[in-house]
Formats: structure tokens, C-alpha cells, sequence
């Protein structure tokens, strides 16, 4: 059976009658309170308000009709139950006193108990749904209501606007009459401005309720950033032609110190477009409700919005006109008495333009396609913005065929289409087309044309949108598309190479800075091989030489020689360019011993104390023996300039050591290298891996090495790890995948 959402309160000083009927009342209703006497029933009922009270009357501390006495004081409407033993029949009357309309005798049985549960039940659900709609029906008539308050201060709005234009005094007028149909504490406008090609907003006009704290002395709202963040989201979201608004409380916090130190509760702004560019918002606060704004209120104030911005904009058409009128004037003035009259016929026609319906004159003035209206092909009269779209006089087109600005790719079309709707036949909604404007240039529109009835002849009304920058834009996107892929192969081609560069001259760079201990591990066997031929010169000259002596100088000579061979076949494979991509199984106590052919000398003549530490030699892993070579070079060339340059500082007690090990960690095996040297500064240690990033002299290095390494250990799928404290040491690490046969 399904549960009934309302709740029961139970009063019953019997133990065993609460708990039978907690769970009988429980399978049929919401919520059950239980009470063992009347005084804590009154106790639950003024805390949870239950929809139905059921109680038995002889009971301590309180009886039960002493707590209906006082339930019906808190709420007359409640709904009670009494339940009394047939001895009890005397109460009868005094409950009907008090209000009571059920009374059961004891004992009660349960489908009688139930049958009235279920009747109160039916009735307290009615009661509620009947509270629901009535609640429902009063905020309607309330958001309906102040829909028409804010509707009929939009059209007297409107009205003021056509009838004074867009001035202080009439925009004081504008937002005391939105604030008022509105009801809400402030209303403002918002104008956005440049300065050091920098946008910002200003507030430039307000009105404020009685009670009401000014903010137009507020110097924070005179220059504000459109990119401060207690403003930036507005812009995007103005940028996109969007309203901001709801409760203050639910704004970021960006935003939301700025708005309430205006003790504003709640809030939408709009913004105010002119000829689709943004020229600011006008705002609407309330300072004393968390009020919701409603879809139908939230349209009407776009609406005020835009007869605000149409005013703005009529209002500097309209002083373009009178200069331009006032020159045109003078010009017709000084020519011939014909264009005066044909001036004075211009006016005639305006004046009698004045006189038609201000709605539909305020849609043609203030819209923005350019409109002009024909009868059979001729032009009656054209908007301010077909002038500005075509470049074309009201006095150059009247009377003539609107065909003469159509280019004469389009003419025929055009043509077609304007037959077709005279004559009712299904003709192209819109379509885009090319015209020939006053300075003989062509221009993209987009053409609008709907049949009417005027002056009791059918005409034209035929709108003309602005294109041409759309279709310049598709043109260059398509070309932009068509060399985009080149462009891109070039580039990447071009990258690829000049990585190469980096690499090689990485290489060569650390080869220069090793030549003098790869000239010292050359020189070593050449002295042996210079002193056996001394030794054999000697012995010959004393004719105390043998065969045996000969062969065994031979050999060690030969030793020497595969040595110095060794050594310059290494240099000159390592500084060869090589297929970087070219990675496989490779040995890395090999690759410690063929760096260490390159440097050990140069440490040794430096005093530089480097120990090396391996603990598996058959450890293996996937890379490139040549570049991880590379790696190893760079970072003992900079393990060597941290100690000589700890040495220069501390003097003959320091002793420069160098730590190479060789190690695993996880599925991962490679070379750390560790020095006591100056260390690198905590400030600068993420930086270390960024191109031409170098602590040392323009003359020591160009910054490329650790940055080069870090890219070539990340091709082979690996890592590099830096630990280091200034003035200690400094650890890096190379990880490689361990390879397993």
C-alpha cells in the first residue's frame, strides 16, 4: 500500500498502544510522532506542525483535551481525534466545544480507526493541493503583475525616447520609470570606454529608491578594467549579447566583495548594444530581497535595452542627418532653384513620414538592415541604414528602380523573385547577392522580402544585410585551408631540423670542452711508444738486444697503438650524425666505460675525484649508446664546473668527488651522477631543463645541454631526476625501461 505524505501524531500514555499503532500508522502514512501524555504531545506538535492528531483523553501531566485546547489556540484548523473508553462518553460535549469533529470509542477497531484516517487523510491532501494552487495562482498573478508594471514602463520608455531622443534628462526619465515599474532599489547605466587601448566601464547616469545609498560618487565604478575579475565574466558573457543576473550570494568571489559593499541582494544587468557594437549595460538592483527574475522580465528589460541602444543609435544618426542636411542645403542653395524644390519635396515626404504609426517608424528608423520599400520596382522611401549600407541619397533612389544598384550578375534573380511574389508564387525567402553601392564598389547583402498592403497598393518591403565581411572571411578561410597542410609539412620538416642542429652542435660543443683530456688520453700511449723505441735504440747500441726483447717492445707498442686507435675511432663515431630514432638493447657499464675514455684524464689532471659504482654489469636498456653518451658528457661537464667553481670559493681544503653509480628503480635502470659542488638554488631548479637557461658566463655555455638532454632521454621513453641543495651538492639521474633478454 502506498504511504500517504502527510504526518500523525499518536498521544497515548499506554506503551503497547504506541507501539501497535506506530507501526500501523507507519505502512499507511508519512511520518508518525509518538507522545505518552499530553504535555509532550503539545511539545511535538509545536515543533513539527503534524496534519492529524490522534489522542486518547485520560492522561498524566496533561489530559488529552487540555492539549487539543491549546493546539486549537496555536492552530484552529488542526485536525484531531479523540479516543475514549465508553465511560469516557461524558467528554462528548466539551470536544464538540472545543472543535473536535471525531470522537472514537474504545476500544476502537482498526478498519473504523482507519476509514476516518483515510477520510482526514483525503481531506488534509485536498486542503494542501487547494493551498498549493492558490500559492501557485498568486505568484503568477504577482510575476504577471510586475510583468505589466515593467511592460507599461517599457512602452512609456519607448515613447519618451522617440519623443526626446537619448539626453540626460530624458535617461534620468528612462531609469526612474524602469526603477519604479520594476520595483527594485537602483537602476544604472554602464558606458564602456578606451583609454591607453586599454576597455574600461563607467557609470554614467542612475536613480536610486527612497532609502537607497548613491553609488555614482563611487570612484571604483568610474574606471573599472573590463579584465578585473569582478568584471571580466560579465564581459564575455555581455560579448555574447547574454544578461547577467540572480542572488548576489550565488555569484564567484571575485565578484561578489565589489556588489555588496553596494548592499545589493540581487541583481540583472543587460547589455546595450549600437549597431552591434557593445556600448555598455543597464543594471537593476535590489538592496532589501532575494528576488528571481523571471524569464517574461528578464525579455521586457532586453527589450528596454535595445529601445535604448536603437535611441543612442537614432540619436547620432540623427545628428549625422542634420550636418549633412544643413551641407547639402547650402550646396542646392548656391546651384539651381530645381533642387530646392527637390529638397523641399524631400522634407514634405519626411514630415509625411513623421505622421505614420510611431511603432512601425521606430522598427524602420532604428533597425539594422538596411530596409527601403517599392511599388512595381520603384523605390518609395529607404532607413537611415540602407544610406549608410549603399552610400545612396533618399533623394538620389526615390522614384527610381531599386534594380540600378544590383550588380548585374544578380539582376535577373532578383527580378525573377520580385514577379514571383507579386504575382503569389513561391519565391526564395533570402539569399545573398552582390549590389554596386554610391562610390561604384561592390558589396555582399543578404536579401529579406515580404508582400504588403500600402496606401492600398501592394508593395515590396525588402531588407538588405550587411555580408560582405562574412564572405570576405569564407574566401580567406578557404585559402587559408587549401596551403595550411604545405605550411605545416614545412614547418615540421624545418623543426625536425633544426633539432638536428641542436644535437650535433650540442655534441660538438661538449667534444671541445673534453679535447684537452682527449688529447692527454692520446698522448699517454704515444709517450709509451716513445720511450720503447728510446729503450730499443739504447739496448742497440750496447748489442745487449734480443729477439725475445724486440718482439715483447713490439707489443706493447701495438697496445698503445690500438689504445690511441681506440680513442679517435670513438671521438669520430661519437661526433658523426646519427639516426636518432634508432634505439635498441644496449649495456650502460659500456656506456659509462666509452664516456669515461672521453673524460677520466681530464678529471685526473683536475684533481677531481670520480668513483664509479656498479652493482649489476650485465643491467641493459632500451636507447641510443651515442646520445645517452651525450647526456652523460653534459652532466659531468656541469658536475665538473660545480666543483672547480666550489674550489675557487673554499680553497685547497676542499677536495672536488664526483659519484657515478649505476642503478634500478622499479622497471627502470640507469646512471646518477652526484656531485659536491655549489648546487643549484632552489628558486632557479625548474628552470634548469628550459632552452638557453644557464648560470654560467656567456664564454661557458650556451644553456642548450640540459635541455637537449631532457629531450633526448624523453625520446627514449625515459626520465630525469635533479635533487640538489645550494652550497652541497647536486644529484641528476637518468632513468631508462630496463631491457630483459
Amino acid at each position: 500500500m502506498e504511504k500517504s505524505e502527510i504526518s500523525v501524531l499518536f498521544v497515548d500514555d499506554e506503551k503497547i498502544l504506541r507501539t501497535v499503532y506506530s507501526k500501523l500508522l507507519g505502512d499507511r502514512v508519512e511520518n508518525v510522532y509518538l507522545a505518552e501524555n499530553g504535555q509532550q504531545g503539545l511539545e511535538i506538535y509545536q515543533k513539527y506542525t503534524p496534519d492529524l492528531v490522534i489522542t486518547d483523553i485520560k492522561m498524566p501531566l496533561m489530559n488529552g483535551l487540555d492539549m487539543t485546547v491549546m493546539i486549537k489556540k496555536i492552530n484552529p484548523q488542526a485536525r484531531i481525534i479523540l479516543l475514549s473508553a465508553y465511560s469516557e462518553s461524558h467528554y462528548f460535549i466539551r470536544a464538540i466545544d472545543i472543535g473536535v469533529k471525531v470522537f472514537l470509542l474504545k476500544p476502537v477497531e482498526n478498519h473504523k480507526l482507519f476509514r476516518i484516517i483515510d477520510e482526514q487523510v483525503h481531506e488534509i491532501l485536498l486542503e494542501k493541493k487547494m493551498f498549493l494552487e492558490e500559492q501557485r495562482r498568486i505568484k503568477a498573478e504577482l510575476s504577471l503583475f510586475r510583468n505589466e508594471q515593467i511592460l507599461q514602463a517599457v512602452s512609456e520608455v519607448g515613447e519618451r525616447l522617440i519623443q526626446f531622443g537619448y539626453s540626460k534628462k530624458s535617461i534620468d526619465y528612462v531609469l526612474s520609470r524602469l526603477g519604479q515599474g520594476a520595483q527594485v532599489s537602483r537602476v544604472y547605466i554602464f558606458e564602456a570606454f578606451k583609454k591607453d587601448n586599454e576597455e574600461y566601464i563607467k557609470q554614467t547616469h542612475e536613480w536610486i529608491a527612497e532609502g537607497i545609498k548613491p553609488e555614482m560618487d563611487n570612484l571604483i565604478l568610474q574606471e573599472l578594467s573590463v579584465k578585473d575579475p569582478s568584471f571580466i565574466r560579465w564581459a564575455e558573457i555581455f560579448k555574447e549579447k547574454k544578461t547577467v543576473f540572480g542572488l548576489v550570494k550565488n555569484f564567484p568571489d571575485a565578484e561578489r566583495q565589489l556588489i555588496e559593499s553596494q548592499d545589493i541582494v540581487s541583481i540583472i544587468a543587460v547589455p546595450i548594444y549600437v549597431e552591434g557594437v557593445w556600448f555598455g549595460f543597464i543594471g537593476f538592483d535590489d538592496c532589501l530581497y532575494e528576488r528571481i527574475w523571471t524569464i517574461s522580465e528578464t525579455n521586457t528589460l532586453m527589450t528596454a535595452a535595445n529601445i535604448i541602444g536603437a535611441a543612442i543609435y537614432r540619436s547620432s544618426i540623427e545628428d549625422k542627418l542634420k550636418k549633412l542636411n544643413a551641407e547639402l542645403e547650402l550646396r542646392v542653395r548656391q546651384r539651381t532653384r530645381k533642387l530646392e524644390i527637390e529638397i523641399s519635396e524631400r522634407k514634405l515626404a519626411e514630415e509625411l513620414s513623421k505622421q505614420s504609426e510611431e511603432k512601425y517608424r521606430l522598427v524602420f528608423e532604428n533597425a539594422n538592415d538596411g530596409i527601403f520599400l517599392s511599388i512595381n520596382s520603384k523605390i518609395q522611401f529607404i532607413n537611415p541604414r540602407f544610406y549608410e549600407l549603399t552610400g545612396f541619397y533618399p533623394y538620389q533612389l526615390t522614384g527610381k528602380s531599386f534594380l540600378d544598384i544590383i550588380h548585374p550578375e544578380f539582376k535577373e534573380i532578383v527580378a525573377q523573385n520580385y514577379n514571383k511574389r507579386l504575382t503569389g508564387e513561391n519565391a526564395m525567402i533570402s539569399y545573398d547577392i552582390k549590389i554596386i553601392d554610391a562610390s561604384e564598389n561592390e558589396k555582399w547583402v543578404e536579401i529579406k522580402s515580404s508582400l504588403i498592403k500600402w496606401e492600398n497598393d501592394f508593395a515590396v518591403l525588402t531588407f538588405l544585410t550587411d555580408v560582405d565581411a562574412r564572405k570576405r572571411f569564407e574566401h580567406e578561410l578557404l585559402h587559408l585551408n587549401l596551403n595550411l597542410e604545405e605550411r605545416v609539412k614545412k614547418e615540421l620538416k624545418h623543426r625536425e631540423k633544426q633539432q638536428q642542429l641542436f644535437l650535433q652542435k650540442s655534441k660538438l660543443e661538449s667534444l671541445g670542452e673534453l679535447s684537452a683530456g682527449i688529447a692527454h688520453e692520446i698522448n699517454q700511449p704515444l709517450g709509451g711508444i716513445s720511450m720503447s723505441i728510446e729503450n730499443i735504440l739504447d739496448d742497440l747500441n750496447t748489442n745487449k738486444i734480443s729477439e725475445e726483447y724486440i718482439r715483447n717492445k713490439i707489443s706493447l707498442m701495438f697496445s698503445d697503438i690500438e689504445r690511441i686507435r681506440e680513442i679517435i675511432n670513438h671521438v669520430r663515431l661519437f661526433s658523426r650524425e646519427q639516426d636518432y630514432n634508432n634505439h635498441f638493447p644496449i649495456n650502460l657499464v659500456d656506456v659509462v666505460n666509452n664516456t669515461l675514455l672521453l673524460v677520466n684524464r681530464l678529471f685526473i689532471d683536475h684533481y677531481i675525484d670520480l668513483k664509479i659504482i656498479v652493482k649489476d654489469p650485465t643491467l641493459k636498456v632500451i636507447g641510443n649508446p651515442l646520445q645517452l653518451e651525450q647526456v652523460l658528457l653534459n652532466i659531468l661537464s656541469n658536475a665538473k664546473h660545480a666543483v672547480e667553481k666550489k674550489s675557487k670559493n673554499i680553497g685547497a681544503d676542499y677536495n672536488k668527488r664526483i659519484l657515478m653509480s649505476i642503478l634500478t628503480k622499479d622497471k627502470f635502470a640507469g646512471i646518477e651522477v652526484e656531485d659536491n659542488g655549489v648546487g643549484i638554488p632552489e628558486n632557479i631548479l625548474n628552470n634548469i631543463f628550459d632552452p638557453f637557461f644557464t648560470t654560467k658566463k656567456a664564454e661557458e655555455g650556451t644553456g642548450l645541454g640540459l635541455s637537449i638532454s631532457y629531450g633526448i632521454i624523453r625520446d627514449m621513453h625515459g626520465n630525469i631526476e635533479v635533487m640538489s641543495k645550494e652550497g652541497e651538492f647536486t644529484k641528476i639521474s637518468i632513468f631508462l625501461p630496463i631491457y630483459k633478454d
